[in-house]
């Protein structure tokens, strides 16, 4: 499915209880994140693929961000700005002030239709948020996380009721992040997953390449740290080299972790059957995948899981924790294998590896389900929910 182009988007909408056919202008948007290219990630990715999207489309596309001095520049595709921020870095999340003065100063005379936030994570997006009330400009804020079980949820959440306030709507990407977002706002919240383009696995200068011939690959792919619990792979791992001594694990990711799990692994003289990469290109994700056999996403608070679909696209099959955001894109036994806990993952990957007639058949029905991740129909959802917003926000004021 294709997203229709237009230089103007029309819809209809009720005014005085009577229908009546609009025509909204091509649309000045500001998509906001600290979170975007060169730096790597579910959140950089969802930005960039809604702008290329929304540029295909005819709008005018401002990305609002941070500078990465230290990384790779970033080249965006013809017609889209993106706008980076002076300011310099106080730590991974804040900025100095001139940069935050510099975003007001961006917004307020911008003559933006729509601001975009990204990230209740990010101080950029959440201080755009505060911003659109002063510029009076129609803004709506997407929620990328869950606020977990831990006992940090509850000032979390409290900090989400002050801050979502200042939204005109919020975008959950999974039903889960959708029931956490409506104990913080009582603002409207629109589901819209994120999506997945399929990228070339004809790509030079891989990291790291190893033998698989005669030997099956158990991949994940995630950040390194406590909350995407990466370290109950290298913990199961004994039990399943006792009866399958062939297993590769690729560990695909960088992170706070992984120096610690290396060490793990050598002390456990499981070295053998351990791949290690960096923080590596989705290009680099794509051909890593094409070359395994399983893939296993243990995190417990996944908020969506663009990694399940891109292991869609590559005809693997996938087990993954239950009750996240996973739940939405796996049908247990279907399309993957949803788990409750460390037992539940060995006992299906064992499954998994005895039976490849198996691991054929859920790649081939997961396939199809992309269909429901296209980027450009999710753009068009996304368009909707502006053109809803900047109406309520239009006849308020009127």
């Amino acid at each position: 499915m294709h997203l229709l182009c237009f230089s103007k988007f029309n819809r209809f909408c009720i005014l005085n209880s009577v229908w009546r056919f609009e025509t909204l202008e091509r649309l000045k948007i500001a998509l906001i994140s600290d979170w975007y290219y060169p730096k790597i990630g579910g959140i950089e990715y969802a930005v960039d693929s809604l702008a290329r999207n929304f540029v295909a489309c005819g709008h005018e596309v401002h990305v609002i961000t941070r500078r990465y001095d230290k990384l790779q520049p970033f080249i965006p595709i013809e017609g889209l700005t993106v706008i980076r921020l002076n300011g310099k870095e106080y730590t991974k999340r804040i900025l100095a002030p001139a940069a935050y003065k510099e975003l007001y100063d961006i917004l307020l005379e911008g003559k933006y239709d729509i601001i975009h936030a990204h990230g209740l994570d990010s101080p950029l997006a959440i201080f755009s948020l505060i911003i659109s009330r002063i510029a009076n400009v129609p803004a709506i804020i997407t929620n990328h996380s869950l606020t977990g079980k831990s006992l940090i949820r509850i000032p979390l959440r409290l900090a989400g009721k002050i801050l979502l306030r200042y939204s005109d709507g919020i975008i959950a990407v999974s039903s889960v992040v959708e029931k956490d977002t409506k104990i913080m706002s009582n603002k409207p919240v629109y589901l819209i997953p994120n999506g997945v383009d399929i990228l070339s696995t004809d790509v030079n200068n891989i990291p790291i390449r190893f033998e698989k011939t005669g030997r099956l690959v158990i991949t994940n792919v995630s950040r390194m740290t406590k909350k995407k619990k990466v370290e109950s792979i290298v913990e199961i791992a004994p039990s399943l080299l006792k009866k399958h001594k062939n297993i590769i694990f690729l560990m695909i990711g960088g992170g706070p972790l992984k120096n610690k799990l290396e060490k793990k692994v050598r002390r456990n003289n499981m070295a053998q059957n351990f791949v290690f990469t960096d923080e590596i290109p989705r290009e680099q994700v794509f051909y890593f995948l094409e070359k395994s056999d399983i893939f296993l996403m243990p995190s417990i608070d996944e908020a969506f899981g663009i990694a399940i679909l891109e292991a869609f696209a590559k005809m693997v099959p996938v087990i993954a924790r239950n009750n996240s955001g996973v739940s939405d894109i796996v049908i247990h036994g279907k399309t993957g294998f949803l788990v409750e806990n460390e037992e539940e993952i060995i006992k299906y990957v064992e499954v998994l590896l005895d039976n490849s007639e198996l691991r054929k058949k859920i790649s081939l029905t997961a396939h199809e389900e992309l269909k429901k991740y296209e980027w450009p129909d999710i753009a068009r959802k996304v368009i909707d929910v502006y053109t809803k917003v900047i109406h309520e926000k239009n006849s308020n004021i009127n």
